[in-house]
């Protein structure tokens, strides 16, 4: 009975291992993705501020944009601003795809920590 006690504990641990080695690459994958989503998020704020100084070298004193206190409608702003200033300008596009592929890895992230999970 002993003997019997003890391999079956051994064999849920066995199990618990396997079930370890299994999460093993959806919490790696989500590990990398946070690092993703904070990768994307600070270039996609450098662009933004570039884009910003960009503006401001060709306005006026008091319609330049301050780099504190970003809302939605002053953001819409600065875009419109920019897409008309710099028609040309990859700055724009490349904030709207990082902003994308930063939403792309939060999701990938929520699925493999299991946030959806039931």
């Amino acid at each position: 009975m002993y003997l019997s006690y003890v391999l079956l504990i051994m064999r849920g641990c066995i199990a618990c291992g396997r079930i370890r080695l299994a999460m093993a690459p959806r919490i790696i994958v989500g590990i990398v993705a946070v690092a993703c989503i904070s990768v994307c998020g600070l270039l996609s704020t450098f662009a933004l501020f570039e884009m910003a100084d960009k503006v401001n070298d060709k306005l006026p004193e008091t319609e330049k944009f301050d780099h504190l206190g970003w809302y939605f409608s002053k953001r819409l702003r600065l875009n419109r601003k920019y897409r008309m200033l710099y028609p040309d300008g990859r700055l724009l596009k490349r904030v709207r795809i990082l902003t994308v592929l930063m939403f792309a890895f939060g999701l990938i992230a929520f699925l493999c920590f299991g946030v959806f999970a039931k």
